[in-house]
């Protein structure tokens, strides 16, 4: 039996899985997040085929689909690189010198790095945030990070998960409540553009 890797950009994650869901196919079959930078840009999923199934994941806009019968050593990975894009399983340790990518810590964190250094001269990420970012993954509640930019920023809606990005600071949980034009909140919990949910 084959199987096969689908991939779709963000933008349309929740368009896709609406119409899987729509034909009796999911919920949530995209589900995986990729990165091309310090956010999900691509959402995947692996499976095993089924014509009907695979043929309906064909006609959703801008997907990628690598199968077994093409590529028999189709997977997550292939996909993931046929786009661009990096997921967590494929992320190299952060550790010596690293370059451009999507690595993670040694306490299972994931980063993108921005431009190469060494991590023996700067061992704390959170130090040069110019160089590194913080990877957002999707519905993960952490501890509120200034954000320096729109690749950074907190979301209105995420577009992998649908719902306002969410966080924790001083001690309380956070749910972004308003933005700017684009959609990003990059205010401090408490400050504006929260709803305190704890």
């Amino acid at each position: 039996m084959s199987n096969f890797s689908a991939s779709v950009p963000v933008a349309f994650l929740q368009q896709a899985n609406a119409e899987l869901e729509e034909q009796g196919f999911g919920p949530d079959n995209f589900s995986i997040p990729a990165y091309a930078g310090p956010s999900p840009s691509h959402a995947l999923f692996h499976a095993w085929s089924d014509p009907v199934f695979q043929a309906a994941v064909a006609l959703i806009p801008e997907v990628v689909i690598t199968d077994t019968i093409e590529n028999p050593s189709a997977s997550v990975s292939a996909t993931t690189q046929e786009v661009g894009a990096t997921w967590g399983n494929d992320a190299l340790p952060l550790e010596g010198y690293v370059t451009p990518g999507l690595y993670i810590d040694s306490e299972q964190v994931l980063w993108w790095v921005i431009q190469p250094y060494d991590t023996a001269i700067y061992p704390d990420p959170y130090a040069i945030p110019s160089q590194i970012r913080l990877a957002k993954v999707p519905g993960e509640v952490l501890p509120w990070v200034q954000p320096l930019d729109q690749f950074d920023a907190y979301k209105l809606v995420n577009p992998f998960t649908g719902k306002p990005d969410r966080c924790t600071h001083n001690g309380e949980v956070w749910d972004v409540e308003s933005a700017d034009g684009a959609g990003n909140n990059i205010w401090e919990p408490g400050v504006f553009g929260w709803k305190q949910m704890s």
